[in-house]
């Protein structure tokens, strides 16, 4: 493996500052770097107005401020705008065990995979996900399924580990909640790929899915599924 192989930790954020500097403490940057790889720790900030980004920057993290807001959109942004080979992302809320970030390294280089989504129903810990939340991914991750064919336990989990030019070839349009689904989607139709289990924490800060969120994801599935 060459040395010059960069991974870049990629965290979506908006009004994130309770929780982002914990997150940033979870990622494990010297066993990353003993792997032989360098390592950056990229912020693609929707617009906050808090002190997430100030936090970020003291906690040795790059800030990308997106020009509008909107989880498929910062995503689209910052993956058209960061320079690495490898992405692993997770949101910046400490729900996601950034900690097996070598763990998800080692996979996507041992089994020569494109893209690693992760399944969050493995080892929910107490308090992680509201009885609403839990019903609707499972909802949205059976409709995924039937109307494309996959086998995901979860389609609706951010953390993923990717080569970062095999996802730039992907059609990837949602500006939304759903890109999270779409990613999957279109990445299980044209790359190599795997879903692992993980465990998923309760969440520092206040949410930012509701009702709606739930409503959006389920159309695109439909409109995605109308358009192949």
């Amino acid at each position: 493996m060459s040395n010059k192989e960069k991974v870049i930790l990629l965290l979506p954020t908006l009004n994130e500052e309770k929780g982002i500097g914990d997150t940033i403490k979870q990622i494990p940057l010297s066993k990353i770097k003993a792997k032989g790889y360098a390592y950056e720790i990229v912020i693609i900030d929707g617009g906050s107005n808090d002190k997430t980004r100030e936090i970020a920057k003291e906690k040795g993290a790059t800030v990308i401020l997106s020009p509008k807001k909107g989880y498929g959109f910062q995503y689209k942004y910052a993956l058209k705008t960061i320079k690495g080979d490898i992405v692993i992302t997770g949101d910046a809320d400490g729900t996601y065990p950034l900690e097996l970030v070598p763990k998800l390294l080692e996979i996507l280089k041992k089994e020569n995979l494109d893209f690693i989504t992760t399944n969050r129903f493995a080892k929910l810990k107490e308090g992680s996900m509201s009885l609403p939340h839990f019903l609707g991914n499972k909802i949205l991750t059976i409709t995924g399924n039937f109307l494309f064919g996959l086998r995901l336990k979860d389609n609706q989990s951010g953390m993923w580990c990717f080569n970062l030019n095999k996802i730039r070839e992907l059609d990837l349009k949602d500006n939304d909640m759903a890109f999270s689904e779409e990613i999957k989607i279109k990445a299980y139709k044209k790359l190599k790929t795997k879903e692992i289990n993980i465990f998923y924490s309760p969440r520092i800060g206040k949410s930012k899915l509701n009702f709606m969120h739930a409503i959006k994801n389920m159309l695109f599935l439909f409109k995605l599924r109308i358009k192949k």
